[in-house]
């Protein structure tokens, strides 16, 4: 059987599967205390903060005026990547 910290860091894997990241970074706070020195925990759970952090500013970046982005090529050619 499952203690509440194992749950909270399954429901988190299954919230990053379905890539819902705000569900998943609340439950990896609540699964932290448990796995604190546990490594692959860490970098999902900072990895997942990161991915919030990134869509926030997009979002921001996305209201804000068109930002034009434009790809530049190394010497003027194309990468065939096949």
């Amino acid at each position: 059987m499952l203690d509440q910290a194992e749950k909270a860091y399954c429901l988190a894997l299954l919230a990053l599967k379905d890539k819902d990241y705000p569900a998943a970074s609340d439950h990896f706070n609540r699964a932290a205390p448990h796995f604190k020195d546990n490594r692959e925990f860490n970098l999902l759970s900072q990895t997942t903060e990161l991915l919030l952090a990134v869509k926030k500013e997009r979002t921001k970046l996305d209201s804000d005026d068109m930002i034009e982005l434009e790809e530049v090529l190394p010497y003027g050619k194309e990468k065939d990547f096949c």
